[in-house]
């Protein structure tokens, strides 16, 4: 059949061979698209879940430490099932809990501060596996997640709590029982009835035979800063717009009941005003992060162990001044006349520690308001030490019964290794004469220092006598058994003694003291973790 020149009968055929080809292609396109999306995904999903196997790794070692402290230094030789290897090896794995197929490895990753052992030695896992240059006293471990094709690893660090941790702790928020009026016996019964905390029925409380006296609050006041982490085994009371913490990754551990503060109330925390003399409002500030119903860090009962281990020694009271590295010391005498005898001076020892040790003859019981600096038979025999001065090294002095600050306590702005610590038996006290005394006052008073006072309190000698003395500065660290009075306010404003200005030294996150004091309570905690 012949057709027309004109007809466009092919010309149709032409273009629907071309758009279903160009159909085909584009449907081609799409579905190896939505196979390499598909496959993206999947990818993506792996990757989440060895990451996550990796958090369980470090989780399943946490558990482990918590129930066995110890469990650290058996180094692979633990009960199985385990993941534990040594560093290089991933052999032993164990799956995550939910059968989503993910597997977990953990190695051991040996201290970085030596060179001696490249693996945990369970002949001596301190030496292999502690990072002990500094003092910090962590491990380290790596936990590996695998899922799929995909992996991903976690370091994680592990140290004890330590009072270092904090620019500010106590364990009860009460005044020291030796602050009480009256005499021995309510001194007495002020230890059986204020040794307590909130949640332990403290505030409700009274001392017998003292007309029904609660025992003592001490606040936290209007334009008081707390520059870093604070923890505390009891409830706290604010008064006033004090300030907490500098940025959120300061923790404000709180041991009461949420939440953890209070302004007044005869029993609950956090509404009413116990009286119009008390505190009339409260509206803190927690810049750091606020976590109440913390669990408790206790003290040791004695500092004997630096008695021990101490390369320096004194008995009985002693004024020590520091001169950089080098110890300018006097010992309190009564013969021939009332004074202070001069004693060779000294450099600090290469461990770094002094103690003060009780001679014989001390028998006096130390009163905040009665106090005099005017040697005596009662004291001098006392393990007391007096202590100012710019320091240049690392140093811990302790003392069996009193630390006092007499004086600037500080290193040189450009000596970023230099640190002190100061450990008494009893108080860590200010220096502070009466009206009656003629010593010079110290207003403005700075200190770099960390402060343990063990058995009683951080505290300002006559903290209720002469005019407001301006700012307490102190960088580093304080941990009391009780609270401290520095100073006494009216509202929230100072009238007597200090106002508090606390900042954290945040070196003692790494490095401490020489032979600094940890709690009684060693358990881990998991002090950071990077991926890696």
């Amino acid at each position: 059949m012949k057709y027309p020149r004109g007809s466009e009968s092919g010309f149709t055929m032409i273009t629907t061979v071309l758009a279903m080809s160009l159909v085909m292609t584009l449907a081609a396109v799409a579905v190896t698209a939505v196979r390499s999306d598909t496959n993206l995904t999947r990818y993506d999903l792996k990757r989440k879940q060895a990451y996550e196997a990796a958090k369980a790794g470090v989780e399943d070692y946490a558990f482990h430490l918590t129930a066995n402290n110890k469990y650290w230094e058996s180094c692979t030789n633990v009960p199985t099932p385990n993941a534990v290897n040594l560093q290089g090896s991933t052999a032993k794995t164990r799956p995550v809990p939910g059968n989503t197929g993910a597997t977990y490895a953990i190695e051991l990753l040996p201290a970085a501060s030596q060179t001696t052992y490249t693996q945990c030695s369970t002949s001596n896992p301190a030496a292999s596996m502690l990072e002990l240059s500094g003092g910090s006293g962590s491990f380290r471990i790596r936990s590996t997640g695998f899922a799929g094709k995909s992996k991903a690893s976690i370091v994680a660090s592990f140290k004890r709590p330590s009072f270092l941790d904090y620019v500010y702790f106590t364990q009860y928020e009460t005044s020291d029982p030796v602050t009480y009026a009256g005499g021995t016996t309510w001194e007495d019964d002020a230890y059986t009835q204020c040794e307590k905390t909130m949640g332990q029925g403290r505030y409700k409380s009274s001392i017998p035979n003292s007309g029904g006296q609660y025992c003592n609050v001490i606040s936290f006041i209007a334009n008081e800063k707390i520059r870093g982490p604070l923890h505390t085994n009891d409830s706290i009371f604010i008064c006033g717009n004090p300030t907490f913490g500098r940025t959120s990754a300061d923790l404000i551990e709180l041991g009461g009941i949420a939440p953890g503060w209070y302004w007044g109330a005869s029993s609950a925390l956090g509404n009413g005003a116990l009286d119009s003399d008390d505190c009339s409002a409260a509206n803190p500030t927690f810049v750091g992060s606020r976590k109440p119903e913390q669990i408790p860090l206790d003290p040791p009962s004695t500092n004997t162990e630096l008695a021990n281990t101490a390369g320096l020694k004194y008995t009985g009271t002693v004024q020590l001044t520091i001169k950089g590295t080098t110890i300018e010391a006097c010992k309190e005498v009564i013969s021939p006349s009332p004074g202070c005898s001069p004693l060779a001076s000294s450099s600090v020892p290469a461990n770094g520690v002094i103690y003060v040790a009780n001679g014989t003859g001390c028998t006096q019981k130390y009163d905040p308001f009665k106090i005099t600096y005017k040697p005596s038979t009662e004291n001098i025999g006392c393990g007391n030490v007096y202590v100012k001065g710019e320091y240049t090294g690392q140093l811990t002095i302790g003392a069996a019964r009193d630390i006092i600050i007499n004086g600037e306590l500080d290193h040189p702005s450009s000596n970023e290794n230099a640190l002190l610590g100061l450990i008494a038996n009893n108080f860590v006290r200010i220096y502070h004469p009466c009206s009656n005394e003629t010593e010079v006052r110290l207003v403005d008073l700075k200190v770099q220092a960390a402060i343990l006072a063990i058995n009683h309190s951080f505290i300002v000698d006559h903290y209720n006598c002469g005019n407001p003395l301006g700012s307490l500065n102190i960088t580093g660290a304080i941990a009391q058994k009780f609270r401290g009075p520095v100073g006494l306010f009216n509202g929230s404003t100072t009238t007597r003694g200090y106002s508090k200005n606390y900042e954290y030294d945040d070196r003692l996150r790494y490095v401490e003291p020489p032979s600094f004091l940890d709690p009684v309570a060693k358990s881990w905690i998991i002090g950071r973790e990077t991926i890696g």
